[in-house]
């Protein structure tokens, strides 16, 4: 698609929802009823036990991705897989956690529930006992919140994708199960590592306005990179072989950074700079140590509310997108990592088996409960101005260019007129009188699980919100200063954003002021932080007193307008063939890669199974046929280099695919390989070589 094209269909698809509510009125609908689990506690044994599993969760081709809104792409195939993996804790004593990371924009209520009344029966978990964190990839499907505003807003497609809904549960319900099945004696230890030069503040002239914050000069270039939240924190879990030897199992990590190193115009399914941080620490680990199974490193995102990844500052964007670089993707990804590899490493000398879990869940409905002592929340969530115009770098083009859209500035917040109340000076998008009738209050989504999960010396805090740092700072201080009181008191405590649903964003009080996007996008108003910190805090104070607790709402039900975007199932009639053998393509720019290409007839998009391991290159070496990998990382498509592209529909329910190798290694005899599926053979090309 043109640029000019892209813009006119970019803009009509934001002004149609504004002016015509009414084409969207015969929109399919289904209500979903979901069975609460019987409390339950799982078996007690002598000693801690933990698993981990790593479940693959990508998707056919088809699904719209999360994050960039109306201006993102359907995934036309992936480069890195979505994961969900899976670190299960029991610390023998009665309590366990399932502490799930997903490649995804956010986790989802609606998922949580289900999943949570899926395993019950198996696993004796209880729902305030399982978190599912999204690592806020803006690469990855949405469509499958809770609510009829995000399954509209947040991708390009519209409304709740049933089957991707039925599929994402199964897969994390199925991991787990698996991890349950697998758990061993356990060893656990916590810790953090502050880390500078991966994050930077990209809404910096909101988080100079916080009461606490002073000595920021805004006119100093490296006053973002110092504005940041440093902290990457770990839960470090090594487990005993088959030989009575303890090895390294899993990290659950967090790590305070948007996800949105690859600009809008990506075209494939990615985990972003989360996969190489998360792949290079299970790979070397496994290498390093030799252990007897996969190791896990699931890292998800923290108050990454305004930390922008440390990439080189293009300036802000109003007519067009910034490249799609994947060359600075990698290697702030693999930055990352080195530092999550050293922290891992460090806490091996603290490892324990003595291992005490708590977990503390409350769900509210937040617009009936809206008051928590003196912190009074706003009833209704409010859409501003800046969530048109879009985020710093990121913006939506030609709207950025309207003073009233673009965040920040004088004329996109109100100065006068009722900047008292609970929205304060918030400008609601399509005025605020015209708003509720286009998206009606229900619409947006209200009910939350507020939840505490401890570790040892460690609380997590998962949120569905997107916070900022200073907001997740107080949300963490309160918490600490409730449980520092404990006889084991919290030494560490963190936010995990996006988490168990989406929510927007969480803003303080003056950042709120500022009305940047993020403070547009805090769709409850100016007091949701403090509302935030106060259920946590109170949360905190009953874990303490009355030991864990699940305190739910009366039932799960809900009715959401639904709408189909993965491929229909067509019968297979058709044979597997090749198109074209090996194809240079040379980079014509320098934030391009040249690669190898394939294209190749394979079954259609609704049968090639990309959850499934399909493609690996191969090498020559000692009279046979062996896996290639670069140094530790397999040149398959579960590592880095190999892409897989559906390019289009072909007669007998077939399709054509096209594979790319970017960056191929020189000087050995390779050959590529496509896995069998179904009753289709595997497909293995001419042996070629690769000469630069």
């Amino acid at each position: 698609m043109s640029f000019q094209r892209h813009c006119a269909a970019m803009v009509w698809r934001i002004l149609v929802p504004l002016c015509l509510p009414w084409l969207t009125g015969c929109v399919a609908s289904q209500e979903i009823r979901i069975n609460q689990p019987e409390p339950a506690v799982p078996v007690a044994a002598d000693q801690a036990t933990a698993a981990a599993v790593s479940i693959d969760i990508t998707p056919p081709p088809g699904m719209p991705m999360g994050g960039y809104s109306v201006m993102a792409n359907r995934g036309e195939g992936f480069r890195t897989r979505l994961k969900a993996r899976v670190v299960y804790l029991n610390d023998g004593k009665g309590q366990a956690l399932a502490l799930v990371q997903t490649d995804l924009a956010a986790g989802s209520l609606l998922v949580h529930h289900q999943v949570a009344s899926r395993v019950a029966k198996v696993t004796g978990l209880n729902p305030g006992d399982i978190v599912i964190t999204g690592s806020h990839s803006h690469s990855a499907p949405v469509n499958f919140f809770h609510n009829d505003f995000y399954n509209k807003h947040m991708s390009s497609g519209q409304w709740l994708e049933p089957d991707f809904l039925a599929f994402i549960t199964e897969r994390i319900s199925t991991g787990i199960e698996e991890a349950y099945q697998r758990q061993r004696p356990a060893q656990v230890a916590t810790g953090v590592k502050q880390v500078y030069g991966i994050n930077r503040n990209r809404s910096l002239s909101a988080y100079v306005l916080n009461d606490n914050i002073d000595g920021i000069d805004l006119n100093d270039p490296q006053a973002k990179f110092r504005a940041v939240n440093p902290n990457l924190y770990m839960v470090r879990v090594d487990a005993e072989g088959d030989d009575g030897r303890y090895y390294p199992l899993a990290a659950f990590s967090s790590f305070s950074v948007h996800a949105t190193t690859l600009a809008v115009p990506v075209e494939v399914y990615n985990a972003d700079l989360f996969a190489y941080a998360q792949k290079d620490l299970e790979w070397q680990m496994r290498s390093r140590h030799e252990t007897p199974w996969p190791v896990v490193h699931a890292m998800t995102t923290g108050t990454q509310g305004d930390m922008a990844p440390a990439l080189p500052d293009r300036g802000d964007n109003t007519f067009g997108h910034h490249d799609v670089n994947w060359r600075e993707a990698e290697q702030l990804g693999r930055r990352l990592g080195r530092y999550a590899i050293d922290l891992f490493e460090q806490l091996g000398s603290e490892l324990s088996p003595q291992l005490s879990l708590a977990s503390a869940a409350r769900e509210v409905d937040i617009r009936r409960n809206n008051r928590v002592g003196d912190v009074v929340l706003c009833q209704d969530a409010a859409v501003g101005n800046p969530v048109a115009a879009g985020a710093y770098e990121r913006r939506t083009p030609w709207l950025a260019a309207v003073p009233l859209l673009k965040g920040g500035n004088v004329m996109s917040r109100r100065w006068w007129f009722n900047t008292d109340g609970c929205q304060g000076n918030k400008r609601h998008l399509g005025f605020s009188f015209l708003q509720p009738l286009l998206e009606p209050k229900d619409s947006f989504p209200h009910i939350v699980l507020f939840q505490l999960l401890r570790i040892n010396d460690t609380a997590i805090l998962p949120l569905p919100f997107e916070v900022t740092t200073e907001a997740g700072r107080r949300i963490s201080q309160a918490v600490l200063k409730e449980l520092e009181v404990d006889e084991q008191p919290v030494r560490h405590a963190w936010v995990t954003s996006t988490s168990n649903g989406y929510f927007g964003y969480s803003t303080t009080v003056e950042e709120y002021a500022r009305q940047n996007y993020e403070g547009g996008h805090t769709l409850y108003g100016r007091h949701t932080t403090p509302y935030i910190r106060a259920q946590l805090q109170q949360l905190a104070a009953d874990l303490r007193q009355q030991g864990s607790l699940q305190q739910l709402l009366p039932n799960w039900r809900y009715a959401l307008k639904t709408n189909r975007f993965l491929p229909p199932s067509t019968p297979v009639e058709g044979q597997r063939q090749w198109l074209q053998q090996q194809q240079w393509t040379l980079a014509d720019a320098s934030h391009e890669q040249d690669y190898l290409s394939w294209q190749w007839q394979d079954v259609g998009p609704s049968h090639i199974d990309f959850h499934r391991p399909l493609a690996h290159v191969e090498v020559w070496r000692d009279g046979q046929w062996q896996r290639l990998y670069r140094q530790y990382v397999p040149v398959s498509d579960d590592g880095y280099d190999l892409e897989v592209r559906w390019l289009e529909n072909a007669e007998q329910g077939m399709a054509h695919y096209q594979l790319r190798w970017y960056e191929p290694l020189a000087g050995g005899q390779y050959r590529l390989v496509i896995a069998a599926r179904g009753n289709q053979a595997a497909l293995i090309s001419e042996p070629f070589s690769v000469r630069r």
